[in-house]
């Protein structure tokens, strides 16, 4: 028993280490994990999901509706018999005719749930471009803690060899002095960028859903270490510029939501226009009577109503109705209501909405020139960072070639130590200034491909 017991736990050593570590090949799987975690957010999108589904199945409006009544009643009067009526009536209402103001009505329904739906759908693109922008912002801080920190370990040994030849008087205690101070500004700006990279793998933990003691290892980051002997130019993005814009315009959250209110405000315009339509409605009744139960002697009834509820200054409703017993037509009677309003906002009304069409119309053609200038901007800055990469990237050889020769002179003893380790951190600022440019580049590109759905390392087909 205690065998299997001790077998047992020393399977379980390595899942828990596999646990408490997880490998993150791209940005794609981190996303994944954030999505698949972020409950409030999965929550708000099945709630849009199902109230879309709600308003498609609301039809209630197009059926016809059922209504009852029973009284129960008694009379006393001195000198006479005591008098008891009781009466059950139900009635079938259906509405034929009010100028597709009801189809209307549904269909707005649509568009609100829709416009709901889609600003659910922007919640969780803002939530993915947020992510992105701290993923690339972690792996860079990644890579500069690692450039930073191989650096400090390079010139600790340098600090190692001047401390030795203090010692034998080979070089001033203000020389040595020199090169242990220039080491400890290294010290600290790799201690600044761990802090740096700790605070924002905190944050990317969060974000992703995780325990702040599991360790998160980006894979990305072996990829952008070698990227300054091996890197991948994206090219013919001039060829691309007429499809990555054609391919946001269709996928933008934001152009279909701007599309969506000016259907709104078009549906509001149309019934608006639509107050003079009367609504058409029959109603078949039945109706029993007597002084106790059950009741005998139905009656039945036919109604047709004709009403003007959307008059904005005058709500009439007229209506005729026939009774029928014994499969005789046994009355007939004729009745109209209304109600005099004084609504002298009606016309202004109109006047506005007109004036929010337009508006929504501007604000469609806004977001489709704001989708347009976003792509080319960000073509614009993926060029320039590209670009500024290439030229770093020379200055980066130069300073190599530099501090080799550089080596060469401090082994001569030409030059001092000190010198020597500000050449160092000199040329790691530049390896960062070049993988900063770099993480840009993919950053923007990861942005414009999400946007446009289209593949920048992808070769253009002609």
């Amino acid at each position: 028993m205690r065998k299997f017991i001790l077998i047992a736990l020393m399977a379980l050593c390595p899942l828990s280490s596999a646990l408490s570590q997880i490998t993150l090949e791209s940005f794609s799987d981190a996303l994944k994990i954030a999505v698949t975690n972020d409950i409030d957010g999965a929550l708000q999108s099945q709630s849009a999901q199902e109230e879309l589904r709600l308003s498609k199945r609301n039809v209630g409006g197009f059926f016809p509706v059922l209504d009852f009544a029973l009284t129960d009643g008694a009379r006393v009067q001195k000198g006479k018999d005591d008098t008891k009526n009781k009466t059950i009536e139900f009635g079938l209402t259906q509405k034929i005719f009010n100028g597709g103001k009801t189809f209307l009505e549904w269909r707005m329904q649509k568009e609100k749930s829709f416009y709901n739906f889609l600003s659910a759908q922007k919640e969780r693109e803002n939530f993915k471009d947020e992510f992105l922008r701290l993923y690339y912002n972690t792996l860079l801080l990644t890579l500069k803690s690692c450039v930073l920190d191989k650096n400090v370990e390079n010139a600790a040994r340098i600090v190692d060899a001047a401390a030795l030849e203090k010692e034998q008087g080979m070089i001033t205690n203000a020389g040595y002095l020199e090169t242990l101070l220039q080491f400890k500004k290294m010290e600290l700006e790799a201690k600044v960028a761990g802090d740096e990279l700790e605070k924002s793998a905190q944050e990317l933990k969060r974000a992703m859903g995780l325990s702040r003691s599991q360790k998160v290892v980006l894979k990305e980051t072996e990829i952008f270490e070698k990227a300054l002997d091996r890197y991948q130019l994206l090219e013919g993005l001039e060829e691309k510029k007429i499809s990555l814009c054609q391919g946001a315009i269709k996928n933008s959250v934001d152009l279909k939501l701007a599309s969506a209110e000016l259907a709104w405000a078009k549906k509001m315009r149309s019934m608006q226009k639509r107050f003079m339509l009367p609504s058409v409605s029959i109603r078949g009744g039945v109706a029993f009577s007597g002084r106790n139960y059950p009741l005998t002697s139905p009656v039945y009834s036919m109604k047709v109503i004709l009403s003007f509820d959307d008059n904005p200054w005058l709500k009439t409703s007229v209506s005729r109705q026939a009774g029928f017993s014994n499969g005789k037509l046994e009355s007939l009677s004729d009745s109209i209501s209304g109600q005099a309003l004084a609504d002298t906002s009606y016309f202004g009304r109109l006047r506005l909405n007109k004036i929010d069409i337009a508006r929504k119309k501007l604000g469609v053609e806004n977001a489709k020139k704001r989708i347009d200038d976003s792509v080319w901007d960000l073509l614009k800055r993926i060029e320039q960072s590209q670009e500024s990469f290439l030229l770093t990237m020379e200055s980066v050889r130069i300073k190599e070639l530099k501090l080799a020769l550089s080596a060469i002179e401090l082994e001569q003893g030409r030059i001092k130590k000190s010198d020597y380790l500000e050449e160092m951190g000199e040329l790691s600022k530049q390896k960062i200034q070049a993988l900063s440019l770099l993480k840009e580049r993919d950053y923007m590109a990861k942005q414009l491909e999400t946007m446009s759905k289209i593949d920048l390392r992808k070769k253009e087909e002609i």
